[in-house]
């Protein structure tokens, strides 16, 4: 059916969830491209849709479902169109999404991408509907020369699955056991994202501090950063997902000390409670959490400090939430994510006496970003008429400004900078802060500061 292979037909991906399925839709698109493809932004232009999908919990699936149907509604205007899901959601539910969805064309895994892309090449030979999750499990970067478009930002993954296994999460089940990306390979992509002008690199995986337990080479998350800091070149690296128990006094000394590696660590706790910790099968308490905290502070005071946490678990008490929310308040970490325990069935916790109703979850949740806004928008004002150093990001899509962030901010969950100014894309620039909100700030160029 299709057999000028330079010639096949146009894909739009739409991607959901983390910045791991980001890269893997980055891999798709390297590997369709390969394969004699070409790649749009504009569905209505796309003769084959694809939804690379999350189902890390229920609204995650829900936002997919939406954008599946949404995706259904153009086929059903242009019935010569093709539509794939991809993703977490695959891997999960493969045997009922063809019945959720019988319009859709293929289900394919993600945990071998080079793999669910000769599958798909081979349907379209065919004709068939296809249902496809890889056997064999990959790791790392099958096609050389990936480049994102989230430029001048990366997403570097060093890992892939997970072996925690905490009792609320299904990762494990959907993304396998955990497996580091070799190291020279790793190396390899990150230099060659550099040589196309990328001017941050963002580690990512799971959890990255387990970075290379499984490699035949002695290495490690600390020896990988060395690595990395070696490279040539102006540009920075920054850590994130980093698991509590594998920030050690080694990882923090290199955060503090390596020039390209940014103060900054993402260190997802979930809880300060202990009974709620144990509950949740993270295997360390709220003691070892005030030394983690200052061990970062002893070693280098500019290190800022990302975490997440959980709110409504079972058995969260109003007494263990109060515990959590009195952490907050004292503010050791500028940035924070808070989410609503949403139950997801075949996980231990599922099945846990004393569920939290939603609504006290749902009101739980608001007081922890309310206690954290305010840290936040204390923190912001202090820089109101200061000049700081900036990454430009992007263009606003509608009011003329650029979005910056400064080095202490990683992008999309952080603070932003919308900045008025003659300022290029991917440059470094001084920016006047101008007004501080809550979870972002104004600023001018500041050579433009005194014509704003």
């Amino acid at each position: 059916m299709y057999n000028d292979i330079e010639h096949i037909g146009t894909v739009y991906f739409a991607t959901l969830g983390c910045p791991k399925n980001e890269v893997d839709s980055q891999i798709w698109i390297a590997c369709l491209k390969k394969s004699g493809f070409s790649i749009t932004d504009n569905p209505e232009e796309a003769d084959f849709l694809f939804a690379n999908t999350c189902a890390f919990i229920e609204d995650a699936r829900l936002e997919s479902r939406e954008t599946i149907n949404r995706l259904l509604k153009l086929k059903k205007l242009y019935p010569s169109k093709r539509i794939y899901i991809t993703g977490c959601w695959a891997q999960l539910d493969r045997e009922r999404l063809m019945d959720i969805f019988p319009d859709v064309d293929g289900i394919l895994g993600n945990l071998n991408i080079a793999d669910s892309c000769r599958i798909f090449m081979e349907s379209l030979r065919t004709g068939k509907k296809i249902v496809h999750i890889p056997s064999e499990i990959s790791c790392g970067y099958p096609i050389k020369n990936i480049v994102p478009n989230s430029f001048p930002y990366a997403y570097l993954k060093i890992a892939e699955g997970c072996d925690n296994f905490c009792t609320y999460c299904i990762l494990p089940y959907i993304r396998g056991k955990y497996r580091s990306v070799p190291e020279r390979t790793v190396i390899e992509q990150a230099e060659f994202l550099l040589e196309q002008g990328f001017r941050e690199l963002i580690l990512v995986a799971q959890e990255t501090t387990q970075y290379g337990k499984d490699l035949p080479e002695e290495t490690d998350i600390v020896k990988l950063l060395h690595k990395l800091n070696d490279i040539e070149g102006d540009f920075i690296v920054r850590l994130m997902y980093a698991n509590p128990l594998r920030v050690n006094k080694n990882l923090v000394r290199a955060i503090s000390e390596l020039p390209k590696v940014v103060k900054y660590l993402d260190i997802p706790l979930q809880h300060y409670d202990d009974e709620i910790l144990s509950s949740m099968g993270r295997k360390y308490s709220s003691y070892d959490i005030e030394k983690l905290v200052d061990t970062i502070k002893g070693t280098d005071e500019e290190i800022v400090m990302r975490t997440t946490f959980i709110v409504g678990f079972p058995g969260e008490s109003d007494e263990k939430f109060d515990k959590l929310l009195k952490f907050v308040e004292r503010g050791d970490f500028l940035h924070l994510g808070v989410f609503q325990y949403s139950p997801e069935t075949g996980t231990d916790a599922y099945k846990m006496p004393n569920q939290i109703p939603g609504e006290v979850a749902s009101l739980r949740k608001e007081l922890v970003e309310m206690a954290h806004n305010d840290i936040l928008m204390d923190q912001n004002k202090q820089y109101v008429g200061k000049i700081v150093d900036a990454l430009v990001d992007g263009e606003a899509v509608r009011d003329g400004f650029f979005i910056a962030r400064m080095e202490q901010d990683a992008p999309q969950v952080d603070r932003h900078i919308k900045v008025r100014g003659n300022v290029e894309v991917g440059k470094w620039t001084k920016v006047q802060i101008v007004k501080a909100l809550a979870n972002n700030f104004l600023g001018v160029e500041e050579k433009a500061w005194r014509t704003f």
